[in-house]
C-alpha cells in the first residue's frame, strides 16, 4: 500500500490494532462455597455478600 505522506503517524494508523489480553477467571468453585453462584465472584471483596442483602432489602420491601 502507497503511504501519502512521510508521517509516523499515517503508518500508526494503517496498523491494526492488537488484541486484547485475555483476563484469567478465577477457578471455580465448590457449591458448598458461600460464594457459589455469587455474581461478583472474582472481583475484590468489599466484606459482606451481596446476596445476603439483597435477600434483606427484598424482605424488607415485602413487609412493607
Amino acid at each position: 500500500m502507497t503511504r501519502f505522506t512521510d508521517s509516523p503517524f499515517e503508518r500508526m494508523m494503517t496498523q491494526k490494532p492488537e488484541g486484547r489480553k485475555k483476563t484469567s477467571r478465577p477457578p471455580s468453585l465448590p457449591k458448598s462455597h458461600p460464594c457459589y453462584g455469587c455474581g461478583n465472584y472474582g472481583r475484590p471483596c468489599v466484606g459482606f455478600c451481596h446476596r445476603e442483602l439483597e435477600k434483606q432489602l427484598k424482605e424488607r420491601r415485602d413487609r412493607k
